[in-house]
């Protein structure tokens, strides 16, 4: 939500694809970025490539912020799954249409939020606070 909204503000053609391992996700790196966030989270033998190829790509100090952004994800994601929780109404009313794209709805913590309620998306050009109202 917060990748489409923040691509959206600032005019950038965002794919969220990219949040599946697919492409590059539209962003500057994206190919590298997503090759190193895969391998981080999957604890991949191909971790040590990758780890190389972003510090080549973006430089030492982005690469820390970059994997200090994969652990953070990783770890929130998880405890959110492992406690069950569901997405907000917000969220779930917004993001209709791109879980359903990407699969989303197929993975095994989609069971935690009813999906079966209608949804009522925020307008495209809704400010990013509307995105998550419960209104």
């Amino acid at each position: 939500m917060l990748l489409r909204a923040s691509g959206q503000a600032n005019k950038t053609d965002v794919r969220l694809e990219g949040s599946i391992g697919t492409g590059d996700g539209g962003v500057e790196h994206g190919e590298v970025l997503l090759r190193f966030a895969e391998a981080a989270t999957r604890g991949s033998n191909e971790l040590g490539e990758a780890r190389i190829a972003l510090i080549d790509a973006i430089g030492a100090e982005a690469f820390l912020e970059a994997a200090a952004t994969v652990g953070i994800f990783n770890g929130l994601v998880r405890v959110a799954d492992s406690t069950g929780i569901p997405l907000d109404e917000g969220t779930r009313n917004n993001s209709g249409s791109f879980r359903e794209s990407l699969g989303l709805n197929e993975f095994a913590s989609a069971r935690n939020t009813d999906l079966t309620q209608s949804e009522k998306p925020a307008p495209p050009d809704a400010p990013v606070r509307d995105v998550f109202s419960t209104g």
